[in-house]
């Protein structure tokens, strides 16, 4: 009995202590911003543009520091699937039955971990969720404290995420699997 009041003692004063070097914050992200998609087919290339008016105004974070590096708790982005423009209507059809937005109409960047490198550099750990499925990454970033700007490019395979494009033409125009998200965020405290 009393290793297990032991344990719990213990555990309850790591939480609260844990709890207690979280630093909350809320960014504003600026309609500057930029997010798109981009990928091939065995004939042309496609990119798709995020409308920055469906970004979120604001950025809830929380995080704990340690040296160089940030630990988040609980700040995702959620993105609007259809919020994408991929040029014409054909294609944003094609790219919402690819990313399945019927039935999963939001697509979550979980950040996880932000490690400065130098003053100008960092590598970020984010969870994607896509069609449900969800994935670690690690990111270079480039960052301009200036502008607090975060610019940077995740590689990703559909194939990760069981996802199935279109076949067009009779299954002769095929869309690549490599496909590449790249982000220019601004925000502002």
């Amino acid at each position: 009995m009393k290793t297990i009041a032991i344990f719990l003692f213990t555990l309850l004063t790591s939480t609260i202590l844990s709890s207690q070097n979280l630093e909350q914050k809320t960014l504003l992200i600026s309609k500057e911003s930029q997010l798109k998609i981009s990928g091939d087919t065995n004939i042309n290339s496609f990119t798709c543009v995020f409308n920055p008016q469906e970004l979120p105004e604001k950025l809830s974070t929380r995080f704990r520091r340690n040296n160089q590096t940030l630990f988040f708790e609980n700040t995702s982005l959620k993105l609007n699937a259809k919020a994408f423009d991929c040029g014409s209507r054909p294609i944003n059809r094609d790219f919402e039955a690819l990313i399945k937005s019927e039935q999963y109409p939001f697509i979550f960047l979980d950040l996880q971990e932000l490690k400065f490198l130098t003053q100008h550099s960092a590598l970020i750990t984010l969870n994607i969720e896509i069609a449900g499925i969800e994935k670690s990454y690690q990111v270079p970033v480039k960052i301009d404290n200036l502008k607090s700007n975060y610019t940077g490019i995740i590689h990703l395979n559909i194939d990760d995420f069981k996802l199935e494009p279109p076949k067009k033409v009779f299954g002769l125009i095929k869309v690549k699997k490599e496909i590449q998200i790249d982000f220019d965020l601004y925000f502002e405290e």
